[in-house]
């Protein structure tokens, strides 16, 4: 109901700032409407600028088309009265080239937005080829004038939209995410909840029960409430990562609504939605230490469940509390706290670290404490100060090695200049050729209709390789839909003799609602809802001096023409690039970059939780563009040369390597929230070896997979296999880990790990310290380890997954 209600207000403010133009357009004084000589391009901005109709958009799209107005329509005066001089005004090849070099030098820079670069690039074929179509001759008046009035239709666009959205009330997109990051709080309460109650059903022991068929009855009603928690989880985690979305949508337009009115309203002021990240990871750390857990097999076992289960349902309705009340800096009651703090002492001493069976409720444990700390004080424990890799580094590092830290940041900057820049290049040589070749195909093909094949390049370029060819079947989508609705609608009104401008321009207001909602769809989505918005607009709201019908099919060719010549600007500049070409070479990047968060010696220095971070951070970005190109080589169509692409593989390949990072995560953050200071590089050595020794193998494979042929791949594991491999990791060569599984396997290495960890705690022990930190030291031991076996067994599927990739489906 929230996003109808939602997608409702945008469409009848979308509709809105239509009525505006069009009202203007038609009933404003001659004084002001004669330098409206082109209120279409009116509405094309009005529908740029108005995508969310909100005050922080229409804000940015108002800068955002003053920006456009220095870029594309000032500079067009100095090269009209250029063509006036020269008398290249009436050629059709000198028009192109003006306009491809023009489109060249708009989207060069990188820190124009896109919506800037689409509405200079509109005013440029406004400027220079709609011109044809009114038949005007090219004089010193006429470069002063055509200017002028194309920036009064820009500037009329521009205001529409900002009176859209503040008549009748301001619609905020800081309300709009203030609400947004509430109900996300309120998801998540009702997520501990449901998962706590899961956690006491799965941690339940059968043994107390002396006939066999109660035990079996209760079993069964116990695992059927279980099943019917975690899916009642997953339906939540959902509907809570749908709310993350919108809230990180409009993120930017809060920053510029908080510029505007800082002080003036309680909805500019710091919300709680920039916290609710932080508190999604510690909600999906308890989700899967659910998916872990093991029904108890004695009674010991039963008894450190127990005491975990006592301190789960202690906090969790002072969490559920913190999170439906937020306060900053609340903390849990006097009484609550002592019982907590009784139970953390009985949990240091219950041993239930000692078997890796037990280590999943400790993890849930863990991850409910973070989730009370940043829902309280909107902070995690991986962003605390205690970090036990600061503490037991060196108090500083030597001069030498700041240097040589330097100097190589230094040197990996000059080398990632040069891609960026090569890259920026390519993207607007595209960019003016695409827009080059429409306005010379689209003159060719009508010299009055010849503007609209630039003006679909113009008003959808992208800001650079996006999914293109999905892009292009929903803008064919969108327009046809739309300019069967304008054709329709204009034959309707005309058949009744009612073809007058008045009700042309009612019949709009419902199909702005509608192209609303197919913005929203998954079938057409934004690019498809703006071209349906724009065909119907434009073929609805303009005095015809020709037939609509004819006008329509001379517009869908002509915007055809624009389409095509996008789709064969970007197979030009990017022959290599197709996107299940891209989903394979970053999927070497992305195990790459993973392998040297395991691989890479720690450094010495009090930088060590910081380049930790910052790595895992690079993760999480490289993952995000795996899953775009994934998501884009699942839209390419099929050719009958080439095999199809791997959807389930990569599937799979996408899942172990956001498990691989979610449980890394959780690692770092128990590893920074340890009380007392461990020696933990020493402890951890075997299980760097391990996972980097077989992520090393995956990335070997994965660029095989890209340099070679299938069969090539297949020989070269064959002869690996066979003679043993060679573990060379600074040339990026490593061995399975399947290989040494009987002295590598994940269970001997976590328990070597929590031995170490064991006798490091019996050594603290020997002192004063409180058994309370000393529970809280085996919470977080323990789920630093049950990370740690879920990371090793999910590189060997990791390993399985892009062996499959390989040898199976040829790719």
């Amino acid at each position: 109901m929230g996003r109808w209600r939602s997608a409702l207000s945008s469409g009848l403010r979308a509709a809105l700032a239509c009525t505006i133009v069009g009202l203007f357009s038609l009933y404003a004084p001659p004084v002001l409407r004669r330098h409206i000589t082109f209120p279409a391009f009116s509405y094309v901005v009005t529908v740029i600028i108005v995508t969310d109709a909100t005050l922080g958009t229409a804000l940015r799209g108002a800068v955002s088309a003053a920006q456009a107005t220095l870029m594309g329509a000032l500079p067009s005066v100095l090269a009209l009265w250029l063509a006036h001089r020269t008398g290249a005004a009436e050629s059709v090849a000198a028009t192109s080239a003006v306009v491809a070099l023009t489109a060249f030098t708009v989207t060069l820079p990188e820190s124009v937005g896109p919506v800037t670069k689409r509405i200079a690039l509109g005013q440029v074929i406004i400027v220079y080829v709609a011109r044809f179509h009114e038949g005007d001759r090219l004089d010193l008046s006429f470069a002063l004038t055509h200017p002028a009035n194309v920036v009064a239709c820009t500037a009329l666009g521009a205001a529409a939209a900002m009176m859209a959205v503040v008549v009748p009330w301001p619609r905020l997109a800081s309300r709009d995410a203030m609400d947004k990051a509430r109900a996300y709080r309120v998801l998540a309460a009702e997520r501990v909840r449901v998962m706590a109650d899961a956690l006491c059903y799965s941690l339940e022991f059968d043994g107390d029960h002396e006939a066999p068929s109660t035990a079996e009855s209760c079993r069964h009603q116990r695992r059927w409430c279980l099943a019917a928690c975690m899916s009642q989880a997953k339906r939540l985690a959902s509907a809570s990562t749908a709310l993350l979305h919108r809230i990180n949508s409009v993120r930017e337009d809060v920053r510029w609504e908080r510029g505007l009115l800082s002080g003036l309203c309680r909805w500019a002021q710091a919300s709680d939605d920039e916290h609710s990240m932080e508190m999604e990871t510690p909600l999906r750390g308890m989700q899967m230490a659910l998916e872990m857990i093991v029904s108890p097999e004695n009674a010991r076992e039963n008894q450190h469940n127990n005491v975990v289960s006592d301190l789960v349902m202690t906090i969790k309705d002072q969490v559920r509390l913190a999170l439906l009340t937020p306060t900053k800096g609340s903390k849990l009651s006097p009484r609550t706290d002592g019982k907590v703090q009784a139970l953390l002492a009985t949990l240091s001493s219950s041993r239930g670290y000692e078997k890796q069976r037990q280590l999943a409720p400790l993890l849930f444990l863990f991850s409910l404490l973070q989730l009370h700390r940043a829902s309280a004080s909107g902070t995690t424990m991986i962003s605390s100060s205690n970090s036990s890799a600061k503490q037991v580094a060196p108090a500083a590092a030597t001069g030498k090695q700041q240097q040589d830290k330097q100097d190589e940041h230094q040197h990996r900057g000059k080398r990632s200049t040069m891609p960026i820049t090569r890259r920026r290049l390519v993207t607007a040589a595209k960019c003016g050729f695409s827009l080059g070749l429409a306005v010379l195909l689209g003159l060719l093909f009508s010299n009055d209709h010849g503007f609209w094949s630039g003006l679909i390049v113009a008003t959808t370029m992208a800001a650079g390789r996006d999914l293109t060819w999905a892009l292009a079947l929903a803008r064919a989508h969108g327009t046809a839909l739309g300019s069967v609705y304008g054709a329709l609608g204009c034959l309707l009104i005309s058949q009744r003799s009612l073809l007058t401008m008045d009700l042309r321009f009612l019949a709009l207001l419902p199909w702005m609602l509608l192209s609303t909602f197919l913005k929203r769809s998954r079938a057409y989505g934004p690019a498809g809802g703006v071209a349906a918005a724009l065909s119907g607009i434009i073929i609805m709201g303009r005095q015809y001096d020709e037939p609509p019908m004819a006008f329509t099919v001379a517009r869908l060719v002509e915007t055809f023409i624009g389409i095509a010549c996008v789709v064969l600007a970007d197979l030009l500049f990017h022959p290599g690039k197709r996107p299940s070409v891209l989903a394979r070479a970053h999927l070497a990047r992305c195990v790459a970059t993973l392998t040297h968060c395991f691989s890479a010696a720690p450094p010495d220095d009090d930088d060590d939780d910081g380049d930790r971070h910052q790595l895992f951070a690079k993760v999480k970005q490289e993952l995000s563009l795996l899953r775009k190109y994934v998501a884009e080589a699942r839209s390419e169509p099929t050719y009958l040369w080439l095999p199809p692409f791997p959807e389930s593989a990569y599937g799979n390949i996408e899942g172990s390597l956001s498990r691989i990072a979610q449980m890394l995560q959780l690692c770092l953050q128990a590893r920074a929230a340890l009380p007392q200071p461990l020696d933990l590089d020493a402890m951890t050595d075997d299980f760097n070896r391990v996972v980097s020794t077989s992520l090393s193998h995956c990335l070997m494979l994965a660029t095989n997979n890209n340099n070679n042929s299938p069969s090539s791949v297949q020989d070269d594991t064959s002869q690996r296999i066979s003679h043993g491999g060679d573990d060379d990791l600074e040339a990026g060569r490593g061995g399975s880990c399947c290989e040494e599984e009987e002295t590598t396997a994940p269970e001997e290495v976590v328990g070597s790990f929590l031995a170490q960890a064991r006798e490091a705690l019996l050594v603290k022990e020997d002192g004063e310290e409180e058994e309370e930190a000393q529970g809280l030291q085996v919470c977080c031991l323990a789920s630093m380890g049950l990370c740690m076996g879920q990371i090793i067994k999910e590189a060997l599927r990791l390993e399985a997954h892009i062996l499959d990739l390989t040898m199976q489906h040829g790719y």
